[in-house]
């Protein structure tokens, strides 16, 4: 397919400070945005790295990964956050709804609720989603471009050692 490459301010140092309520219900936004289609795409676990760097120890991820194996983590809940903080991650979310290149109804309903429970405009979330399927669109072409670049320069190497 093609790599997204995910919004590096989502780490651990943006949430210093930040009550590890928050921390817990970013992992489980991401975690639920990644299963929602039934599907862990390879490119998904990306952003299950990330979450990762969430948590707090061991057990914690032991834990997120027995649910998101299992398929059964937690329904999203409203949550309070900084705006800035709230659209980072929301924007975030976006980007990993459609890292596989498709933007399922689960995947775009599930997103939608996140973006109720941050306490988002509605006008904010339908412009952030239309964002991540114009990256995605942008993604997709990148790669059909670099896959034909790649032809070209096997048959350029080939053309040369023959």
């Amino acid at each position: 397919m093609y790599k997204l490459h995910l919004d590096r301010e989502i780490s651990k140092e943006l949430f210093e400070g930040v009550p590890k309520e928050v921390r817990d219900w970013v992992v489980n936004a991401i975690a639920n945005i990644v299963i929602v289609d039934g599907i862990i795409e390879k490119h998904e676990f990306v952003a299950l790295q990330e979450a990762i760097g969430l948590l707090d120890n061991k057990e914690e991820i032991h834990d997120m990964m027995k649910k998101v194996k299992e398929r059964n983590l937690v329904k999203v809940g409203k949550i309070i956050m900084e705006q800035e903080l709230a659209i980072k991650v929301f924007f975030y979310l976006a980007a990993i709804a459609v890292i596989d290149g498709n933007l399922k109804k689960s995947e775009k309903e599930l997103l939608n609720e996140c973006g109720i429970c941050l306490g988002l405009e509605t006008v904010l979330i339908r412009a952030v989603t239309s964002w991540s399927l114009k990256q995605m669109e942008i993604n997709r072409k990148l790669s059909h471009e670099l896959k034909g670049s790649n032809k070209d320069r096997k048959r350029i190497i080939d053309s040369l050692l023959s």
